[in-house]
């Protein structure tokens, strides 16, 4: 393998002219790569549009929210000098209240509840979760299936709770289901004339090794911090086999740290596009950050302030107790405004990717 000993001789010869660096590095590399990739294999797999879909938080995840943040202000206030592993703990507790209030803080149960009443509850209480209840009442009418991504098992269980009281058919697995239980999953979401709806994953445990084609929709509850394992988890439904057009909606909340997460995310993609996915060779290929950080911390202090006071203004501009609810959500109008990627077979996809996701897109197919 090429080995760099000095950062300023990489910078020297591969730094100097955008074009002419990344050829040049393509050659070093080439003769250690071989890229095998889907399109070179099987020349009728259907397309694969990916919508990122920006959703408003609740007025009881703002509270939350303002409360992480202000909880955690003498960390937040020491900047760069503070611990990385404490802003990561921050990052996380912050991601939580993304997704959903119970997350931050379950709710107490009450035997008078109705099944009805604890929807309600559960919905209300998130964003992505008003969304995702229209967007599967419109896929469950046009008769998609549906695979759900998360990275967090605590909401494959409120997304659990939530599908069995809308009555819909659901398979799940993540790291706890072991064996013939998971081979028994697959097999039923798989069987000619299932009636599963969705297949619920986490995002590490159904990524790799697992072929769900029979599903041609795919929500990203939440993004993980490697884009890399979001595309595994994407490649479930959109594989060898696959017969329709496969539809990615990646859910993200407005204002919040998964705003930054996301934009740092594509520039890595970018970045491994340019340096790999470029090579006329085949082969598996795991990003790696330019320090050659680990999965489990994957970014710097500088990086982690910066995502914490992302959109944290704006939202301590609003005064306390006056969180107001998002607005009645128009499914058509979020999808017809989401950025949206389109993955083609033609070379011209490789130079789409750096200018990244296009505002408004193609029509969708749920707009008429």
């Amino acid at each position: 393998m090429p080995q760099f000993e000095f950062w300023e001789d990489f910078e020297e010869d591969h730094g100097k002219g955008r074009e002419n660096g990344y050829q040049s590095l393509h050659k070093v590399l080439e003769p250690f790569l071989l890229r095998r990739v889907k399109k070179d294999v099987e020349k009728s797999l259907p397309a694969k549009v990916e919508q990122i879909l920006r959703v408003e938080m609740s007025a009881l995840q703002k509270q939350y929210y303002k409360w992480i943040l202000t909880r955690n202000y003498k960390a937040l206030a020491k900047g760069t000098r503070g611990s990385t592993s404490g802003f990561l703990n921050i990052v996380m507790e912050l991601k939580k209240c993304c997704n959903h209030c119970h997350l931050i803080k379950p709710p107490e149960e009450s035997e008078r509840e109705s099944g009805q009443e604890v929807l309600l509850s559960l919905v209300r209480s998130s964003g992505k979760l008003i969304l995702l209840d229209k967007l599967l009442t419109r896929l469950r009418e046009r008769g998609n299936r549906v695979l759900i991504f998360s990275q967090m098992v605590r909401m494959l269980d409120i997304l659990a709770e939530y599908l069995t009281i809308k009555h819909y058919p659901f398979q799940r697995l993540d790291g706890s289901i072991k064996g013939e239980i998971r081979k028994q999953a697959l097999d039923h979401f798989n069987a000619d004339g299932s009636e599963d709806f969705c297949f619920l994953l986490s995002t590490r445990a159904g990524g790799l090794g697992i072929n769900l084609a029979s599903a041609d929709t795919v929500v990203i509850f939440d993004s993980d911090w490697n884009p890399q394992n979001d595309l595994q988890a994407q490649a479930r439904a959109h594989r060898i086999g696959q017969k329709k057009q496969v539809n990615i909606y990646r859910l993200v909340t407005k204002g919040t740290v998964e705003e930054e997460i996301i934009e740092r995310a594509k520039k890595k993609m970018v970045l491994d596009h340019l340096v790999i996915q470029r090579m006329d060779t085949t082969g598996r290929t795991v990003l790696e950050n330019n320090s050659g950080r680990s999965n489990s911390n994957p970014f710097n202090k500088e990086e982690l302030t910066a995502i914490l006071k992302f959109g944290a203004e704006d939202l301590f501009k609003e005064l306390e107790g006056e969180e107001s609810e998002p607005q009645e959500m128009d499914i058509d109008e979020i999808l017809r405004l989401a950025e949206t990627r389109e993955n083609e077979v033609s070379t011209s996809a490789t130079d789409e990717l750096l200018s990244q996701f296009k505002v408004g897109g193609p029509p969708h197919p749920f707009i008429s």
